[in-house]
C-alpha cells in the first residue's frame, strides 16, 4: 500500500580594474547592500548556504539588498527572500576527472571565463556594495574574480568578505593546492574570512596552517534556513527519508536503498527525493525499482524544513546542507560520502559517524546487502541530542556581515601584485 499521496586553468594577472570608478557617496538613506558571488561548479549547495546569509540580512536589516551571482542552476526551486535578487552566469560543469568544462553553452573553457569574469566585473563596478562576500574559491574559478576584486579594492567603502566551509578537502590536498600565491591574494584582497563551521572545522585556513593571517578569521557556526518542528501535512509521519541534495551524483545512493528495500520491506515506508539536477533517466529508473514497494519517489520538495520533521531517520550523502539539516532536526542518519575528486564529504562523514545516532558506509562497500543491514541498525538509533548553538550560523555570518559594514577598512601593508595568481588546481563544488 503507498503511504503516499501523489505530492587545466588559465590563471589571471592581476591589474588595475578595467573599469575604473571613482568612490562614490553612500546614497543618503539607502540601506546596506550586500553583494555575493556563489562560486559553484555543480550542485546547488553553496547558492542554498547563500540564500541562508541573506534571507536574515533581509530580517534584521529591512532597508537592505542583496545581490547573488552564481551560475547555479536556480529557477524555479528555490523562492527569494525579500530585496533578494539572483544574476545567473552562464554555468561551468565538470568531468569524470573534476576538471571545468562550459556548461549549456557551446564555449571552450576560455571562452566561458572571459564572459563570466566580464559580468563579474560589471557587477562589483555598477552595484555600490558595502559588503562583497565570496565563496569557497578566493579567486573564483580559474581565478575569473581576480579582476572584480581587484575593481573592488577601489571602493574604499567596500568591505570583501571570503566565505568557507567547515571543510574544503582532505587537510593533505588542501596544503598542496593553496600555496603562497593564494595567501598573498587573500591577503590583498580580503578584509575578514567567515568559516561556516565551529572552531573546531579542519576548514582550508586550519588545514594549511595560517595562524598567523594577516586578516581575522572567524568561525560562526553551520549555516541553514530555520527549522520548523510541525511535519509536511501531506506526509505520513515515521518514513526513512532519503535525500542526496541537488542530486546530480545522487542516483547511486538512492538505488541502493531501493535494491534494498525490494531485498527486504522495512517496518516503515520510505521517501526518496532526487533532487531536481539529476537526471530524468535515472528519476525514471529510480520509479521503477520502487513499484510495488512501500516508497514513494519525488523530484523536490520546497519544505524540507517540514519534510526532515516528518521524518523517523536519513540516509544520505554526506554534502554540507543535508548533514547540518540532519544534525539541527535532530534525526539519526545514515551518510554514504562522495570520495572523488574531494574527499570533503568523506572527511565530514567520518566527524559526524563519531557521534551516537549516526553512521557511515563507504561507498566501495555500497551493495543493497550492506544497505539494507545498516538501514535496519538505522531505524534502530534514538532521537540524538540537540545540537548546540554552532548550528545557527546564519544568524552569526549576517549580524558579522552588518557589523563589517561599517567598520572602517583596515589599513595593513598590501603586496604589489604583478606575477599570476592561481586558484585551485582543480575547483570542486
Amino acid at each position: 500500500m503507498d503511504h503516499f499521496e501523489d505530492a587545466n586553468e588559465s590563471p589571471h594577472d592581476v591589474v588595475a580594474p578595467a573599469i575604473p570608478l571613482p568612490p562614490r557617496e553612500r546614497e543618503e538613506g539607502r540601506g546596506r547592500r550586500f553583494l555575493f558571488f556563489s562560486n559553484e561548479l555543480v550542485g546547488l549547495g553553496h547558492l542554498r548556504r547563500t540564500l541562508s546569509i541573506a534571507n536574515r540580512l533581509a530580517e534584521n536589516e529591512p532597508e537592505s539588498s542583496s545581490l547573488i551571482v552564481t551560475g547555479s542552476p536556480v529557477v524555479p526551486w528555490f523562492g527569494m527572500p525579500p530585496r533578494v535578487d539572483i544574476l545567473k552566469l552562464p554555468g561551468w560543469t565538470r568531468d569524470e576527472h573534476g576538471e571545468r568544462r562550459a556548461g549549456g553553452l557551446a564555449l571552450d573553457v576560455g571562452g566561458l571565463h572571459a564572459v563570466r569574469s566580464g559580468i563579474e566585473l560589471a557587477v562589483a563596478t555598477s552595484f555600490d556594495a558595502d559588503v562583497a562576500v565570496v565563496d569557497k574559491l578566493p579567486l573564483g574559478p580559474g581565478g575569473e574574480l581576480t579582476d572584480a576584486l581587484e575593481a573592488l579594492r577601489g571602493f574604499p567603502r567596500c568591505r570583501v568578505v571570503l566565505g568557507l566551509r567547515d571543510i574544503d578537502d582532505a587537510p593533505e590536498r588542501v596544503r598542496r593546492e593553496w600555496g603562497p600565491e593564494m595567501r598573498a591574494a587573500i591577503e590583498r584582497y580580503y578584509d575578514k574570512i567567515l568559516v561556516y563551521g565551529p572552531a573546531s572545522s579542519p576548514d582550508a585556513i586550519r588545514s594549511v596552517g595560517w595562524t598567523d593571517l594577516a586578516i581575522p578569521v572567524h568561525h560562526v557556526g553551520y549555516l541553514g534556513w530555520p527549522m520548523s518542528r510541525e511535519p509536511a501535512p501531506d506526509l505520513p509521519r515515521g518514513y526513512l527519508l532519503a535525500t542526496v541534495g541537488g542530486g546530480h551524483d545522487g542516483f547511486g545512493v538512492l538505488s541502493e536503498v531501493l535494491r534494498a528495500i525490494r531485498l527486504e520491506p522495512l517496518p516503515c515506508p520510505t521517501l526518496v527525493i532526487t533532487g531536481p539536477l539529476m537526471a530524468k533517466a535515472e528519476i525514471q529508473e529510480l520509479r521503477s525499482l520502487a513499484a510495488g514497494t512501500d516508497a514513494q519517489v519525488v523530484e523536490f520538495r520546497g519544505d524540507m524544513d517540514r519534510v526532515l520533521a516528518g521524518a523517523q531517520a536519513v540516509v544520505g550523502m554526506a554534502g554540507y546542507n543535508t548533514v547540518a539539516e540532519t544534525l539541527r532536526a535532530r534525526r539519526p542518519g545514515l551518510l554514504v560520502p562522495r570520495t572523488r575528486p574531494s574527499e570533503e564529504q568523506l572527511v565530514r562523514a567520518r566527524t559526524v559517524a563519531e557521534q551516537p545516532s549516526y553512521a557511515m558506509l563507504h561507498p566501495d562497500d555500497l551493495t543493497p546487502e550492506s544497505m539494507r543491514a545498516a538501514l535496519a541498525e538505522l531505524l534502530e538509533f534514538p532521537e540524538p541530542a540537540p545540537p548546540p548553538d554552532e548550528y545557527e550560523g546564519a544568524d552569526s555570518a549576517a549580524r558579522v556581515l552588518s557589523a563589517l559594514a561599517d567598520e572602517p577598512r583596515a589599513r595593513r601593508h598590501v603586496p604589489h601584485r604583478s606575477g599570476r595568481a592561481h586558484s585551485h588546481s582543480r575547483e570542486r563544488s
